[in-house]
């Protein structure tokens, strides 16, 4: 399980490197929001520098904001960093809600800045350079792979229909019904002219 204060000291950590999103939280020192990670939940107060302290609410009060990861928040996280966060379910003051988006669209993590005093300046802006490539060809990879699967399963597995082949059936559906429609017109015709 990932401890409540492994959590503060990340985001306080980006909150710091990331100028003016301490000062945006400041404006809501006291306020209290929870990750809900559904095996655990993580409850903090936004304190008046603008990071979060770890807080225990009081039993039947609820936090000002719930912050509720989505699988699809999982499974793009690795590939499109923060824009991912924009696919967990928020609840609460909307006031609150609009400054932490705010904040989460800016976050940036200056990893060469954290990196510089263990491997020395040069060393990290190559390992950053190295790492955001590797993580450009583990998206990349992983859209080729998704692409591959949907061929595979189109075209080969035959698990799914072909596009042109849903537009097809989509029209013929649309002649048929249009043609049972004139066949009940014409229908409606005749037994009014039929005789008695």
């Amino acid at each position: 399980m990932i401890p409540a204060v492994l959590i503060e000291r990340s985001i306080n950590h980006l909150l710091r490197q990331t100028a003016g999103a301490a000062d945006v939280l400041a404006r809501h020192a006291g306020k209290t929001l929870r990750f809900d990670l559904v095996a655990a939940r993580f409850d903090y107060r936004i304190a008046a520098d603008g990071c979060l302290s770890e807080t225990a609410l009081p039993s039947g009060t609820e936090p000002d904001v719930v912050i509720r990861p989505t699988p699809a928040l999982f499974a793009r996280l690795p590939f499109a960093g923060r824009e991912a966060l924009r696919l967990a379910d928020y609840a609460g003051e909307p006031q609150l809600l609009g400054a932490l988006d705010r904040v989460f669209r800016h976050l940036a993590w200056d990893a060469e800045a954290d990196l510089a005093p263990l491997v020395g300046d040069g060393a990290a802006h190559r390992l950053v350079l190295a790492g955001r490539g590797s993580v450009a060809w583990l998206g990349q990879a992983a859209r080729a792979l998704a692409r591959n699967v949907s061929e595979y399963a189109v075209e080969e597995a035959e698990v799914m229909a072909r596009r042109v082949d849903v537009e097809r059936f989509n029209r013929d559906v649309d002649t048929l019904a249009d043609d049972v429609a004139r066949l009940e017109a014409r229908l409606a015709r005749l037994e009014t002219q039929r005789p008695a």
